[in-house]
């Protein structure tokens, strides 16, 4: 199963399948689809419940636990007619940028397998970047499903805090949770975010139809600084921009320079850390064992951190929300998702891979990470878009990413990762 990619941990019975398939293929030959995407299979990310299927959330201690019913999001895919097929491996808990996990499987980057495929939701990336699946929900609390599409060189979406429920997705950090899309295409994705927020017929292709008038205009971000920025990526997302925002109005570079990214991130893991702890903190009492060195040292690093230290993170937040929605009243922000491409699996982790994706995230905000540049020149690079509402950052990444990400070119063997 996946040897080479390592993306998925659990498939469906190929008699479920089967069945599924030839009750799709009826509705449609009676005209009666359930919606445009019925009979389309689709992954989940192994922290969203499938009924009957491993819900572990990449954690050893849960590898035996079976959900027994449908997280809410795989209710609204199902009753749209499509199909679950694959639980898919993430980092452990979604506490971690690189996938790689001690207990289940290391997924590799299907555009480069030397590098990481990002995190936490990389099996969900890499799933769909190397075409075994079309669609795939992951989930994002500083970047999970941007950053890793965005290594992996496909389209991952996070809609605005709350316009996806998360009941049945095992939490890490309910302020920062959301459920996201990847997919090798912003329509795509703009039908499957249709049908989770309960719309199954046409309207679900609207929100990605391009609307050049009364369409917010764009405004660079985190582009110039470089100390940020490497200077191949900020070359890559000037050059996209150059040639697609016809239909935007452009306005004046976002100064964010003064901006601790480092600092703000690191605010916004904190609360990752010390609301896992208090999640799992009976289950880390009962069996330590099932969960990795890692993880048990970053959450009593953030469960030991004093009041002023944690009242300090939480202004930090407080005032990237504010700075970051006060900029986008009249305005999308559009620049790099990743400050750089996919780092190597047999080199340090880099500290600085989810600088750009935390304030979207920690803003409750909606945004998106669309494929730039060639895919045959080592890992690809992810230009992100970020505003208020859902449909303006979908309709803006229809015109700056109008076609489909081409499928990753795989080695026909390959050992087990």
């Amino acid at each position: 199963m996946d040897p080479v990619i390592g993306a998925c941990n659990h498939v469906a019975p190929p008699a479920v399948l089967l069945a599924a398939a030839d009750a799709a293929g009826k509705r449609w030959r009676a005209g009666v689809p359930r919606s445009p995407l019925d009979g389309v299979p689709f992954g989940v990310k192994a922290n969203i419940a499938v009924a009957g299927w491993p819900w572990h959330s990449g954690i050893a201690a849960l590898r035996g636990r079976l959900a027994t019913e449908d997280a809410n999001c795989v209710v609204r895919l199902r009753a749209a007619g499509m199909v679950p097929l694959a639980v898919l491996n993430m980092h452990e808990a979604a506490l971690g940028v690189t996938s790689d996990n001690p207990a289940f499987r290391t997924t590799r980057n299907p555009r480069a397998l030397d590098c990481i495929p990002g995190g936490s939701s990389g099996g969900s990336a890499a799933a769909v970047a190397c075409g075994m699946l079309p669609i795939t929900l992951g989930t994002d609390d500083l970047g999970s499903v941007r950053l890793p599409s965005a290594l992996c060189g496909v389209v991952g979406f996070k809609p605005g805090h709350g316009e996806v429920p998360v009941q049945g997705v095992e939490p890490l950090a309910p302020r920062l949770d959301h459920v996201g899309i990847h997919a090798r295409s912003v329509q795509d994705v703009a039908q499957v975010f249709a049908l989770l927020r309960g719309h199954t017929g046409d309207s679900a292709t609207l929100a990605a139809e391009p609307r050049a008038d009364g369409a917010p205009p764009l405004a660079q971000w985190l582009i110039g600084d470089p100390e940020h920025t490497g200077a191949e990526t900020a070359s890559a997302i000037r050059d996209a921009l150059q040639g697609t925002v016809g239909a935007h109005r452009m306005n004046h570079p976002v100064d964010w320079t003064g901006v601790n990214l480092s600092a703000l991130r690191r605010a916004g893991l904190l609360e990752c850390e010390r609301s896992a702890a208090k999640h799992f903190a009976a289950l880390l009492r009962e069996r330590p064992a099932g969960f990795s060195a890692e993880f048990r040292q970053m959450t009593a690093w953030g469960a030991a951190q004093g009041a002023d230290k944690v009242r300090e993170a939480a202004d930090r937040l407080a005032q990237a929300r504010r700075s970051l929605r006060a900029e986008l009243r009249s305005q999308l922000l559009v620049g790099p998702t990743v400050p750089h491409r996919a780092p190597r699996r047999d080199a340090p982790t880099r500290s600085d891979l989810a600088d750009f994706t935390a304030p979207a995230a920690i803003a409750g905000v909606p945004a998106i990470s669309v494929p730039i540049g060639r895919f045959d020149g080592g890992p690809p690079i992810g230009m992100q878009i970020v505003g208020t509402r859902s449909q303006d950052v979908l309709r803006a990444a229809t015109v700056l990413f109008p076609g489909v990400a081409p499928i990753a070119q795989l080695p026909n063997d390959g050992g087990e990762p």
